[in-house]
């Protein structure tokens, strides 16, 4: 939208008057709160009056400006007039939302990686919620995907909020419908549960974790609290942002404007309220960039404490040892890697890639090997571990265990 300022026609008193009033109505009708809306429509009028848009220069600066009036009344984060150029067919076509949607497909919907963590944790980084009718099939390919893991962690880190998809996710999380969320309109409500069917499998039973960052907002938020306040997500991260209305758009081409308007307010069955203007607390508190890490390791000592029999608990405790001994940062004493490197068993190399040291057997591609503490390092995003035996300054054994419990032990050779 930066690139068309330059097209917008000159900001004239009459068309700023004109953008002005219009705002002024549209907000007073559609505004979801009525005495807020009536509140915001005669500040915008009596700074009109007051001549505090004479001398802008431009449509963008005469949005941006009516927005700042719009929240000196009630700080609404989802309220926010825009500057619109429509397309030169006549069209009504491109406004921001036809424009997010006509993205979505080569954004994947939102989903920007799948993952299955250390310790069989799924893991799902969304930036976006997309409808529901468009994004649904990527969401169950996800899901899908996920299906063999033992706990969820989404990343919302970057999301900044979107559409009905929201719904569609969270009912892969509940065995059954659910009452999620209350949109509450001027003249009625609208109650969203979760689908009675989803395609693939659900989740209701695996625990969920969900991170969080100051940038979360929105449908991200509406993920977030509703989960939370039935019990069925545990949050990890920093307070978000707080929107927590529902909008429509209203375009006004003869004006070049846009209007993004709350219609509606959410309310959650549980606690009948909403994250607006607090945000979503977490209930573990962890800066962004650490957030994720935070919460893989309470993912996987919930699992640990869970486990059902001793094969499944020693492969989720060997996750979290490496995920702690990783927090160490631990770092070789100089001529450490130096004393590991040479050939055991009968074809295992040991060997220098750039400052550290990598593994590889029988010809093929080496792996490199990450230092976990004195003599130990793990490979393989830590599925695989090497233990070095030095004496003398140099490693004369190693062992090599994997996290399924196989392990092999092959003395170095001599040179």
């Amino acid at each position: 939208m930066a690139s068309q300022v330059s097209q917008f026609p000159p900001l004239t008193s009459d068309l700023s008057l004109r953008i002005v009033e219009k705002t002024a109505e549209t907000v007073r009708d559609r505004y979801v709160f009525p005495d807020d809306a009536k509140a915001m429509s005669d500040t915008l009028l009596a700074r009109l009056r007051d001549g505090a848009f004479n001398g802008l220069q431009t449509l963008p600066d005469l949005a941006r400006e009516m927005t700042a009036a719009l929240h000196s009344v009630k700080a609404d984060l989802h309220l926010v007039a825009m500057a619109w150029l429509p397309p030169d067919d006549g069209t009504a076509a491109d406004g921001l939302m036809d424009e997010w949607t006509r993205r979505l497909p080569r954004h994947n919907y939102g989903f920007r990686k799948l993952e299955v963590l250390l310790g069989n944790v799924g893991y799902v980084n969304l930036r976006e919620f997309a409808p529901a009718a468009l994004g649904g099939p990527t969401a169950a390919a996800a899901m899908q995907l996920l299906a063999h893991t033992d706990a969820l962690l989404f990343d919302l880190r970057d999301n900044g909020g979107g559409d009905d998809l929201v719904y569609f996710l969270m009912s892969y999380l509940f065995d059954r419908p659910e009452h999620v969320h209350t949109a509450k309109f001027r003249d009625h409500d609208a109650q969203n549960w979760t689908y009675a069917y989803v395609p693939g499998p659900r989740f209701g039973d695996r625990p969920v974790y969900i991170v969080n960052s100051r940038s979360t907002f929105s449908a991200g938020e509406d993920f977030s609290y509703n989960l939370q306040q039935l019990g069925r997500a545990t949050i990890v991260g920093e307070q978000t942002r707080g929107g927590a209305h529902p909008v429509e758009f209203y375009r006004f081409p003869e004006l070049f404007l846009e209007l993004m308007i709350p219609n509606a307010c959410s309310e959650n069955p549980v606690s009948h309220a909403n994250w607006e203007g607090a945000g979503v607390t977490p209930d573990i508190a962890a800066p962004a960039e650490e957030a994720l890490d935070v919460a893989h390791e309470k993912a996987l000592e919930r699992l640990v404490a869970e486990a059902a029999d001793d094969e499944t608990r020693r492969t989720r405790e060997w996750a979290l040892d490496v995920l702690r001994l990783r927090k160490a940062n631990y770092a070789p004493e100089p001529g450490a890697l130096a004393a590991c490197l040479g050939t055991y068993g009968s074809s295992v190399e040991v060997t220098m890639r750039g400052a550290g040291l990598a593994i590889s057997w029988g010809g093929r591609r080496a792996h490199a090997l990450a230092p976990l503490a004195e003599g130990r390092f793990e490979f393989d995003g830590g599925t695989q571990q090497v233990t070095f035996t030095v004496d003398g300054g140099t490693a004369v054994s190693l062992v090599w265990r994997t996290e399924d419990g196989d392990e092999w032990r092959m003395d170095r050779r001599a040179d």
